[in-house]
């Protein structure tokens, strides 16, 4: 991670602020808060994430409050948890009291809401929120299709399970945000392998479909692999290819058209067991209609043995 530059210290180096106002004007160095600057070319080569991590870093050590801690997005990216669509504009910080009042501003987003000491760990000297209490606050403050993708990655990567998320709930029992949240802790399941099957979970739910995840097909021949969710109601399975997007993954020693074979081969397979296959991808996402058509129309083809 880059280094911050305080005022003070640039100024004890010898630094005048005239030349500290010329840096940022010339845009040679970017100052993140008051007080705190880093390189801009070093800066804008970050992803957003470290981008976030790098101004929260700033803010919070600029804050007085002994009880103040990184917390929502903000612990989350200390974390290293995959932030799809959350808003990283502001640096979230929360002090250990149940009322006073959350302040904002253009660069910081003050919460006040009790935790314990267990609720608090280090990364790389900055007080953050635990992993299961960085979802609660997540879970109370986002929406619900981007807490899930957050919450998801938490559960696969971290072993974070819905006791946990519920237990952290517990600990603030009257926060308005807790009925939202728990129906993220309810859904959240660490098999969704990627922000696409987690966004795929969340749309079949709200088209009132409840599939299975991850499910071996087998054949008379064996197993023809797995699928990301199957609604074996309606002889269907769906596999969402974010890869139609980036670009088909080719392994060593084979070609594009060796892959799109093999997945014929294996769709083939996956039909002649009397399912249909649906193929989802990012954009399709954004169009719940034709998903809804697609699944019902491969549900059609299913019943007439097709």
């Amino acid at each position: 991670m880059i280094r911050i530059v305080s005022r003070s210290d640039a100024v004890s180096r010898g630094t005048s602020d005239a030349e500290l106002q010329r840096y940022c004007r010339t845009r040679a160095w970017r100052r993140l808060r008051p007080g705190r600057f880093v390189s801009r070319a070093q800066f804008d080569s970050l992803t957003a994430e470290q981008k976030h991590r790098v101004i929260a870093e700033a803010v919070f050590d600029a804050t007085t409050a002994s009880d103040a801690v990184v917390s929502h997005v903000s612990a989350a990216v200390f974390h290293g948890l995959d932030m799809w669509n959350a808003d990283l504009s502001r640096v979230h910080i929360t002090r250990n009291r149940a009322r006073g009042g959350g302040r904002s501003s253009a660069i910081r987003v003050l919460h006040t809401s009790p935790y314990t000491d267990e609720e608090v760990v280090n990364i790389d000297g900055v007080r953050v929120t635990a992993l299961a209490r960085t979802i609660a606050d997540i879970a109370r403050t986002l929406d619900f299709e981007t807490a899930v993708c957050i919450a998801d990655v938490a559960a696969r990567t971290r072993g974070v399970a819905t006791e946990h998320v519920a237990a952290a709930l517990d600990s603030c029992p009257n926060h308005p945000g807790n009925r939202m949240a728990r129906k993220v802790a309810d859904f959240m399941d660490g098999r969704s392998e990627s922000v696409g099957e987690s966004r795929t979970r969340v749309l079949l739910h709200r088209l009132g479909y409840t599939p299975q995840l991850q499910v071996q097909i087998v054949d008379a021949r064996g197993g023809c692999g797995r699928v990301d969710f199957e609604l074996p109601a309606i002889g269907t399975v769906l596999e969402f290819d974010g890869k139609v997007k980036y670009g088909r993954y080719v392994p060593e020693g084979k070609s594009a058209a060796d892959v799109l074979w093999e997945e014929k081969r294996r769709e083939d397979r996956i039909r002649g067991t009397g399912r249909q296959v649906v193929r989802l991808t990012w954009t399709d996402l954004d169009k719940p209609e034709l998903v809804d058509r697609m699944i019902r129309d491969a549900a059609d083809r299913a019943r007439r043995g097709e």
